[in-house]
């Protein structure tokens, strides 16, 4: 693989300063790679001559990592890292990068990256390496809503538990191609709140917390697809109301919700900038606007870092 290229686009960065948020300039680059200003990047070059980079905004709860292949001498990569088991096959013709998600809840301390290289059906090589995960802080708010979000009524626990389970189902299929095109986009046009990770405390009751941002927004107005991926549920749920899931490929996920009206059906490809809804305020919503959140296999990560990987 060719060296990276780094490109400074100070227009980009101003318009993301004007946004409120702390985004950095865009690059021009070989593979996905996170783009701030103080991006994290670990190497790990093995005695068989593979290199890896493993890179993220900061090594924290909430936040999404890459690893990328960048010099391949083995014919097979396995990764294991936090119980999950990953494989990366040498000129496959598929991604020489996979996601790794570091779920807000994750409690800060060490965990071990295992990296084993096969060729020939053989181990060459182990490499181990210890990642160490930061502490970070999340606001909190109260807030006020119908006491049937806090306090379900029976009649619709089953529905409840039932939504559940699908969710864990969508989020346990990991597709091995890679089915986004470009770079993410902002999925609307709202007021954005950057409240991920934010407990929630309805009706003075400690719940949830936040795994996602908002986005105020005027009911009817349209939702976008923020890149290419597969409808892997579109369907109103208890919780999130009118609800789309994307499946982008290599276990990760983006979710729109509490949308008045739903455009796009299960199993359709849906192309980035798509419109594939209506802004709106059903399920547990105190007012019209967009629920985004990504997912990479079930761990929660903010999805206004997709915005900052070029591919």
């Amino acid at each position: 693989m060719a060296g990276n290229i780094f490109k400074l686009n100070p227009e980009k960065m101003i318009h993301r300063v004007a946004t409120l948020l702390t985004f950095c300039p865009a690059f021009v680059i070989m593979f996905p790679l996170f783009l701030p200003l103080r991006a994290e990047v670990i190497k790990l070059e093995a005695k068989t001559g593979d290199i890896f980079e493993l890179r993220g905004r900061k090594i924290q709860p909430g936040e999404p990592l890459i690893l990328a292949w960048l010099e391949k001498r083995a014919g097979l990569a396995t990764v294991d890292f936090r119980g999950n088991h990953y494989e990366l096959k040498a000129n496959s013709g598929q991604p020489d990068f996979l996601f790794l998600g570091l779920d807000l809840g994750l409690k800060p301390g060490q965990q071990t990256l295992q990296i084993t290289l096969w060729s020939d059906h053989q181990e060459k090589e182990q490499i181990n390496t210890d990642i160490n995960i930061l502490a970070r802080d999340f606001p909190k708010r109260k807030l006020t809503v119908d006491p049937k979000y806090v306090h379900p009524p029976p009649e619709v626990q089953e529905r409840i538990k039932r939504e559940a389970e699908i969710l864990t189902q969508i989020y346990n299929q990991t597709s091995p191609e890679w089915l986004a095109q470009g770079k993410f986009e902002i999925p609307c046009d709202g007021q954005l709140s950057p409240n991920f990770g934010q407990q929630r405390i309805y009706n003075n009751v400690p719940r949830s917390i936040h795994a996602g941002v908002d986005m105020a927004i005027a009911s009817g107005q349209p939702i976008k697809a923020a890149n290419t991926g597969r409808i892997v549920l579109a369907s109103n749920l208890y919780f999130s109301g009118n609800t789309v899931i994307i499946d982008h490929g290599l276990g990760l996920y983006t979710v729109y919700g509490h949308m008045s009206k739903l455009l796009v059906k299960r199993g359709v490809m849906a192309e980035r900038g798509q419109v594939i809804g209506l802004a709106g305020s059903t399920g547990l919503s105190t007012g019209p606007h967009l629920h985004w959140a990504a997912k990479i296999n079930e761990a929660r990560v903010d999805p206004l870092a997709l915005l900052e990987i070029e591919f």
